[in-house]
């Protein structure tokens, strides 16, 4: 303990790197001090802080971004909370800089680095919004770190596992993300090619298990949270009726009710020629007709199972689910920043009536916030970034530990973007989340090019 101590709070333990960390979290907090606020989302702000201060599970997402708030904001200022999340993430970058490219000038490109993705690309949206889509990236980050980095002091293993379990835990979809790259990796090892890959790049099997263990635990905490809360003890919230939506979408259902409901005796069947499109949200959806997400969710259960038991449609679902997928990869516009609802403008209300004049009069409130020329760097940085990575695999460049970074972080937005789309929908905030990762593997090049030609 006292070895710990001396290395985190000694004068001679780089009080550069404090300062550096303290400068990237102020540079991710932009968007909430130009706004004079933290971010919000339609009504989803106020679904998660409704359901903390009931402290009862919601039935549609888990509570524990909900209780994230809660607790951090001391129920006083929301400011607490985006403060705490941009440190997370700066000091994440901080870890990636540190002990993946290490040298002396990595400082340097690691605060280059947060600059252009927090002023030119979305990381500072994410960071300032009061949802737990910062999360996603949050949980990638940590789980890449303890594959790549060679080694890792004890109380940095500590805190990744600890961001990946809450990171993982916090959102019904980062579990699959997350299992998903661990998974390929497994998987990976199987063929000796990509095994002699994986080892080279430093990916060993023992931590691959490691993070399975860690995710499968994050599951069991998610679920013991909502157990405790009285949501029963179950990691996933909705999940059906989030699946039942997206078949909505690809019109699956209209073409399955079409030919089942004359023999199966389904309540959805009486709504079959009205279910609007925006399935999970329209005021006239079936659910909200149907004794909402919890009263439907057996019957839903029921046709989801027979449609993906079920050859002819499941050939459909496969083949709108690769469409999909492709279609969430390019949309990744930042700046989901809409004018108050009625439901959170009284949640501000009765929760945070002390701020409630600064949520009031936030640029967000008002229409004041433009994310054009974010969005037209975003995509400019995207393509050049898709090039370079074009490149490199195509000249054999960088050396392989780099590839095998690249190749994670474009697996962690196709898998991202296959979940997202498929089970879910197509919406730019699910890609626009993970996007800003794209340059990391660059900017560690670079770092590591400085040291090694030092």
């Amino acid at each position: 303990m006292h070895t710990l101590f001396h290395t985190v709070f000694s004068p001679s333990s780089r009080a550069k790197d404090v300062l550096a960390v303290l400068i990237a979290a102020l540079m991710l907090l932009f968007w909430a001090l130009f706004n004079g606020y933290p971010l919000f989302f339609s009504s989803d702000t106020a679904m998660y802080l409704e359901a903390a201060f009931a402290q009862q599970v919601g039935p549609d997402r888990p509570i524990l971004y909900g209780l994230f708030m809660y607790f951090l904001s001391f129920r006083y200022s929301l400011w607490l909370v985006v403060i705490v999340q941009a440190l997370i993430v700066a000091y994440l970058f901080y870890l990636w800089f540190r002990y993946y490219s290490a040298g002396n000038g990595y400082l340097k490109y690691y605060l280059i680095f947060i600059g252009l993705i927090a002023f030119f690309m979305g990381a500072s949206f994410n960071v300032s919004w009061l949802m737990p889509d910062v999360f996603a990236p949050i949980a990638v980050l940590s789980i890449g770190l303890m594959l790549f980095a060679s080694s890792l002091p004890m109380y940095v293993w500590g805190f990744l596992s600890v961001m990946t379990i809450v990171g993982v835990a916090i959102h019904n979809s980062h579990l699959y993300i997350c299992l998903g790259l661990v998974m390929i990796g497994l998987f990976g090892y199987v063929f000796g090619p990509i095994r002699k890959l994986l080892y080279g790049s430093g990916i060993k099997l023992k931590r691959l298990f490691l993070l399975v263990g860690l995710i499968l635990f994050s599951a069991l905490f998610s679920a013991y949270v909502n157990y405790v809360y009285g949501g029963g003890f179950s990691s996933s919230r909705g999940g059906k009726v989030f699946l039942m939506g997206s078949l909505v979408e690809m019109g699956v259902m209209d073409a399955y009710l079409g030919e089942n409901c004359e023999h199966k005796n389904y309540r959805i069947c009486a709504y079959r020629d009205t279910i609007p499109n925006n399935f999970l949200w329209a005021s006239n959806s079936p659910i909200y007709q149907q004794g909402g997400w919890a009263g439907s969710e057996a019957e839903y259960s029921d046709i989801v199972g027979d449609i993906l038991t079920t050859p002819k449609y499941l050939k459909s679902v496969v083949w709108k689910s690769v469409l999909r997928t492709f279609s969430q990869l390019m949309h990744f516009d930042t700046g989901e920043a809409t004018l108050a609802t009625p439901r959170i403008d009284m949640t501000f209300k009765r929760f945070f009536a002390n701020e409630y004049d600064n949520f009031y009069n936030g640029k967000q409130n008002q229409g004041k916030l433009d994310f054009r020329f974010v969005n037209h760097c975003q995509m400019a940085i995207f393509m050049f970034s898709g090039f370079i990575y074009a490149l490199v695999f195509y000249k054999n460049g960088m050396s392989m530990p780099i590839r095998t970074l690249i190749l994670f972080i474009l697996m962690a937005l196709l898998i991202n973007a296959w979940v997202c789309g498929t089970f879910s929908g197509v919406y730019f905030r699910y890609q626009a989340r993970l996007l800003w990762l794209i340059p990391l593997p660059i900017f560690l090049f670079l770092s590591k090019y400085n040291r090694d030609k030092a």
